[in-house]
């Protein structure tokens, strides 16, 4: 095989250089999340994806791990249980920047914390065609998750078992209102006001049936609180969720290490409630398909970009629901003992 030859200076190896810094992939990421903010933009079922990142396993100990998310679901569909109207006088859009920090407490533990901030929009077109517009944005909700790995990594290096469990707090606000001066929906709102236990699983195996491809698992449960101060007077509690996630993940080099991923995930939640009634509208089942592509600069920098597409929906009564959603997430690592990340996946919003 020939050596091809190259010119001494050439925009991909300017390219390589600047993508080398941590300092510019931030730059790529802020700068992308700005053009996003400069861009114009029944009950729905979108909601506010706060424990849903939960995207790093354990650290190093002593080491520190960040995961910066961006989100951006589009929820143009109008569902009717598993029919899908024609409506296009409604839409809501859910923009989120999640930061998860991850620290190493040994080499069995890690605590996660969660710190979203959420940016919630609906259009509603009215009878004289002009359109409604109504937006709320603030801090979301804060989770915080202690992750254990079950399998000693020594003894079985191709295998990696991690569970997690702990609380959402209500950092986030509940109490913004539309242009009448009417408190929003709850799910309109940057939090839920309830404090909700999480629970969390991965599992992972790697050179399955080929040296370059991984297996991946996920299991999520949110058992939701009560808000007790809705609307001033009344008791809110969102629906239960469950999800559950699977996947096939392969290796390949082009420049730098990449990742070429796909997953399913199911997602279930059961109906909101206001005073022990249950809020029409809410809850139901969904399939999605992810695919996505991480790229691994250095093993302390990674960037990755998926999207969700809806395969199957049924949900109670009348919801508008997920279009589209797509995210990317930047991770570093501080640590002088460097380690690939684990990146999980996103398991949607909350």
């Amino acid at each position: 095989m020939g050596v091809v030859m190259r010119p001494a200076f050439s925009f991909l190896y300017l390219f390589k250089a600047i993508m080398n810094t941590k300092f510019a992939c931030l730059l790529l990421l802020f700068g992308f999340l700005r053009s996003q903010e400069l861009m114009a933009q029944a009950c729905c079922s979108g909601g506010v994806p706060v424990g849903g990142t939960l995207g790093l396993g354990t650290a190093d100990p002593k080491a520190v791990q960040f995961l910066l998310t961006y989100d951006h679901n589009v929820i143009r569909d109008l569902m009717d249980h598993e029919s899908l109207l024609a409506d296009d006088t409604r839409s809501r859009l859910t923009r989120s920047v999640l930061m998860e920090l991850n620290y190493g407490l040994s080499e069995r533990f890690a605590l996660t914390m969660v710190l979203p901030f959420v940016r919630q929009e609906r259009s509603i077109r009215e009878y004289n065609n002009q359109i409604g517009f109504t937006r709320a944005q603030g801090l979301g909700d804060m989770v915080f998750l202690l992750k254990y790995r079950l399998l000693n990594p020594s003894n079985t290096p191709r295998s990696e078992w991690l569970v997690g469990a702990g609380p959402k707090l209500p950092t986030g606000r509940t109490d913004f209102t539309n242009n009448q001066g009417l408190t929003m929906v709850a799910d309109m709102q940057p939090g839920s006001g309830s404090v909700d236990g999480m629970f969390w699983s991965f599992y992972q195996k790697s050179n399955v049936l080929l040296k370059y491809i991984s297996l991946l698992g996920i299991v999520t449960y949110r058992a939701s609180g009560k808000n007790r101060s809705y609307n001033q007077s009344q008791v809110y509690q969102f629906g239960n969720e469950f999800q559950a996630n699977a996947g096939i993940n392969y290796n390949l080099f082009v420049h730098w290490p990449m990742d070429v991923f796909v997953f399913g995930r199911y997602r279930s939640q059961t109906v909101d409630l206001v005073d022990g009634n249950t809020f029409p509208g809410s809850g139901g089942k969904w399939v999605y398909a992810i695919p996505g592509l991480s790229v691994h600069f250095n093993p302390d920098l990674s960037i990755r970009a998926w999207a969700d597409f809806p395969l199957y929906r049924s949900l109670n009564g009348s919801q508008l629901t997920t279009s589209y959603k797509y995210s990317l997430s930047l991770f570093f690592n501080l640590s002088r003992k460097t380690k690939e990340p684990v990146f999980h996946l996103k398991l949607d919003e909350l």
